[in-house]
């Protein structure tokens, strides 16, 4: 997992609005990613630990400890999916 912050997201941010990848929920935090890039699409996972935000993918970026777009579109969705649930309380 890696910790997602301002400074390492920015990059990805950017990326992620130029290639608008498809999300689709799979179950709570987990989703499906398509690439912009190919056919593969990729599962993103987060977590909340002790305040702070992880995030994990399967691709090669990601492996290599750095934030890809993948993990920036599904965190949208993520955090939209968290607020509705936070409303419905």
């Amino acid at each position: 997992m890696i910790k997602l912050t301002t400074e390492n997201t920015a990059r990805a941010i950017e990326r992620c609005r130029k290639l608008k990848p498809t999300v689709r929920f799979v179950a709570e935090r987990t989703f499906s990613v398509k690439s912009a890039n190919n056919t593969n699409s990729y599962t993103v996972r987060f977590e909340v630990k002790d305040g702070a935000k992880f995030g994990q993918c399967e691709c090669k970026a990601s492996e290599k400890g750095l934030i890809c777009y993948h993990i920036v579109g599904a965190a949208q969705v993520n955090i939209y999916r968290q607020g509705l649930k936070r409303q419905a309380v």
